[in-house]
């Protein structure tokens, strides 16, 4: 707040005559009133004073005493009022929260954000996927941000039914009745194209999603919360149009801002940590929470795992998916600092040699799932943050942040703010596979010559 101060110079002040005053003082004009005057105006103003006070009779008492039972009953019927409400009132201590590597044994509260678009035929397996997971299901806040459907999609309707079936301990019996149903209904996508994976894919991911289940698989969640809000995010949601590199500057910062609406609706001061998982991940090991958390005691305020997805066997069995997770590099700086300020680099793209080291091509099958390195960017498909990152200001750039936007820039933004940001080259989790449209060609191409074979 400013406050405005009037400021004069000497020659401004009124100048005055030094010609000596008679005092004339307040005490001056009370020694000439007659003393019983001011007596009677003492008594009228004691008299107004008691009476305002509800005692009217001084000489008596009981009367006095009568009115301080009375006061008291005021007061104690105000403290009752006031018991009542303590539930209506809460503290938290926000040191108590910061977030460690221990996060199960002192029952610390995450807060798992999904945002969702267009999502419904991978909703089965995401909410199996949740399930499966072992951090203690009472200690799991999930929230689901649903924006930007199409027209007659149904992601809104199915994620609010699954999650009501989910929290009364219903929603496995109703998925394994879709199932049989449907077979393959409740799988990943990928599972359409196992006649084209590497032999035995088919059977790993059914084995993946199948029985027996942990003591955590049915078990409620500490609370769900669905939130729906469009942000005029135009560009499609099939595999060509994600990731044409037109789109990708605008396409990030709309993503960065639907982030950021459902972090600021969904946290709470007892959050110790923020988990991000997108809804379209294919498999990943039940114990990841705990798995990224234990690196809390190497310092690390951000931490990802690496990311990759299948692919036919006509194009090499498997891929790295995520590219938005690299080591800073000076081709990179050289490149931003030639660009304008609200260019966004979008990194994997031929059109910006950045030439950095991405997490994904450091994984190794003999690598140490333990091992951790230090980045710079991360990709969005599994965060886990400290939630004292957001409340000090950490968030998804919905606008260009040293040439860059979204996740990118939330890693950036991190590290200077003063976080340690990690990723683990050899825990990876995968993502669904969807195939492009020279991927269809192929494959169609494939079939005809396997066909013609026989």
């Amino acid at each position: 707040m400013v406050l405005f101060k009037d400021h004069y110079k000497k020659t401004d002040l009124p100048i005055h005559s030094a010609k000596a005053k008679k005092s004339f003082s307040i005490v001056n004009r009370i020694s000439r009133v007659p003393v019983i005057i001011v007596v009677f105006l003492l008594l009228l103003l004691t008299w107004f004073y008691l009476k305002e006070h509800g005692i009217h009779n001084t000489g008596s008492k009981s009367d006095i005493h009568s009115t301080i039972l009375q006061d008291m009953d005021q007061y104690r019927k105000l403290f009752e009022v006031d018991k009542q409400s303590i539930d209506k009132t809460e503290f938290y201590d926000l040191n108590l929260f910061e977030g460690t590597s221990t996060g199960v044994t002192n029952e610390e509260v995450i807060l798992m954000l999904i945002p969702l678009r267009n999502a419904e035929d991978v909703l089965p397996f995401m909410f199996l996927n949740m399930m499966n997971m072992t951090y203690p299901h009472s200690l799991v806040d999930v929230a689901f941000l649903v924006s930007d459907c199409s027209s007659g999609d149904s992601t809104l309707a199915t994620v609010s039914d699954f999650s009501l079936l989910l929290q009364n301990g219903t929603l496995l019996t109703h998925l394994q009745d879709l199932e049989g149903k449907y077979p393959g209904c409740t799988l990943p996508s990928s599972f359409l194209f196992k006649n084209f994976m590497k032999p035995g894919y088919g059977e790993s991911i059914l084995k993946a999603y199948s029985p027996p289940y942990h003591s955590e698989f049915e078990k409620p969640f500490r609370t769900v919360q669905i939130f729906q809000k469009d942000f005029g995010q135009a560009v499609g949601q099939g595999f060509n149009d994600r990731h044409d590199v037109k789109v990708q500057g605008i396409r990030r910062k709309l993503m960065g801002r639907a982030r950021n609406w459902l972090l600021s609706a969904a946290l709470k001061p007892y959050h110790s940590w923020v988990y991000w998982r997108d809804a379209d991940i294919e498999s990943s090991p039940g114990s990841v929470i705990q798995d990224l958390m234990k690196f809390r005691d190497q310092g690390f305020d951000v931490i990802i795992p690496n990311v990759w997805r299948p692919l036919p066997e006509f194009l090499g069995n498997e891929q790295p998916y995520d590219l938005n997770a690299w080591i800073e590099s000076d081709a990179a700086r050289e490149l931003a600092s030639s660009l304008d300020e609200d260019d966004v680099i979008v990194e994997g793209y031929a059109e910006y040699p950045t030439w950095r080291v991405h997490l994904a091509y450091l994984r190794s099958n003999e690598g140490n799932p333990d091992d951790i390195i230090d980045l710079d960017g991360v990709g969005g498909v599994s965060i886990l943050a400290r939630a004292e990152l957001f409340r000090k200001g950490a968030h998804f750039s919905a606008f260009t942040f040293e040439n860059h936007a979204e996740t990118e820039a939330f890693g950036k933004m991190a590290k200077k703010m003063g976080f340690r940001v990690g990723g683990t080259p050899h825990y990876t989790l995968w993502h669904i596979y969807e195939p492009s449209v020279d991927d269809l060609k192929q494959m169609k191409h494939y079939k005809a010559s396997e066909n013609n074979k026989q």
